[in-house]
């Protein structure tokens, strides 16, 4: 009884050595299979079909992955012609052996006995630069068509691919095939964007974070949902007054949030004693940055130092952290004005409304979010 089965696949270990082992065995296995199909001639070359499964059944070591790689190799290699787009396993492939090439190339023992060896003096160079006249044929135009890319697409690409690869004065078999990779590999870049693109949107009154964002700062990060809430309208407000598209605004909240935070905690581990203000009392540099970081105007804030610490000097309640103290004043205060700024005056001057500081705690300023309604 035979160990092999199978007819086996005969292969030339000199053209394994130079053109890849795997190469090798699909262009055996391709020469092989012709007699599955009827060669048609066209622009000078027998076009073979096949369909996709009769190869996956013959070379079943492969996957349509393996067979799309090689049969992409053998054409950069200059020894084969792909018809119809690169190998998928849903449709027939079609193929043509580049004979010039494969004449050149090929061992004469080697050789595919199909394959006539052609002139000496019609034979082309086995690698060559690209000149700068160079132009795809409509064939390769074609083949791009299939794969979805406008031709008007592939054509704005010439001048680049043309010009970077003179620049680099580097031999190649197949420019086309090196032209067709490089034109689906931008058309994906571009699809991919422009997909992006229309999933982007500008951010509304209405906005609101979802519920996996919020999970992500309140239960992973242990943020107070106080905390967020108050920051909600300041985000809405810049990004709305910037007018930017996005399609990661919970991404950018998140990254808001977790900075003003950060910022945060930070005051509350400096200011721990409860201690009463005194007339020069100055808010650490940590709030502008907080302050900053929520688009409110420094020099809005420092304007109203005076009252603040007017008002708490004469209601003489010690409070642990006068820094988070005037930070909540501050953005109530910016909140009340930009809604003032858009709303009827029905008579009554516009701007910021004073004597809006009330003696509570720090609980009860963060609760309190009547100011964002």
């Amino acid at each position: 009884m035979s160990l092999i089965p199978e007819k086996p696949i005969v292969i030339s270990p000199t053209l394994a050595a130079t053109i890849g082992l795997e190469e090798t065995v699909l262009l055996q296995l391709l020469q092989e299979c012709i007699s599955h199909g009827s060669p048609v001639s066209s622009s000078g070359f027998d076009w073979i079909t096949l369909p996709a499964n009769k190869l996956l059944e013959l070379a079943p070591f492969w996957s349509d992955d393996d067979f799309r790689r090689l049969s992409a190799s053998l054409h950069e290699k200059g020894l084969l012609l792909i018809g119809g787009g690169p190998f998928t396993a849903n449709h027939d492939f079609r193929f043509a052996f580049n004979e010039n090439s494969v004449a050149v190339s090929l061992p004469s023992s080697n050789r595919p006995t199909d394959i006539s060896p052609i002139p000496a003096s019609s034979k082309p160079h086995s690698a060559k630069t690209i000149g700068g006249s160079w132009q795809p044929s409509e064939d390769a135009l074609r083949q791009l068509a299939q794969l979805g890319v406008t031709k008007d697409f592939a054509q704005q690409q010439i001048p680049q691919f043309v010009s970077y690869w003179r620049e680099r004065n580097v031999p190649r078999h197949s420019w086309e095939s090196k032209y067709i990779k490089e034109v689906w590999r931008q058309w994906q870049q571009s699809e991919t964007t422009q997909n992006r693109r229309r999933k982007e949107i500008s951010v509304t009154g209405e906005w609101r974070p979802s519920l996996d964002a919020l999970d992500i700062l309140v239960a992973k990060g242990g943020i107070n949902t106080n905390f967020i809430e108050d920051a909600i309208p300041e985000f809405i407000l810049y990004w709305r007054d910037r007018g930017d598209l996005s399609s990661t605004w919970d991404s950018k909240f998140i990254q808001h949030i977790r900075r003003q935070w950060q910022f945060f905690n930070g005051m509350m581990e400096q200011d721990s004693m409860p201690r009463l203000i005194t007339a020069q009392w100055k808010p650490k540099e940590a709030v502008y940055d907080v302050l900053q970081m929520a688009n409110i105007d420094r020099q809005f804030a420092s304007n109203i130092i005076p009252e603040f610490v007017l008002y708490w000097q004469e209601n003489g309640t010690p409070q642990c952290s006068w820094s988070t103290k005037f930070l909540q004043y501050v953005k109530r205060q910016w909140a009340h004005q930009n809604k003032s700024s858009t709303e009827p005056s029905n008579g009554k001057q516009q701007g910021y409304s004073k004597g809006r500081i009330r003696d509570r705690s720090f609980v009860e300023d963060l609760t309190d979010r009547s100011w964002a309604s």
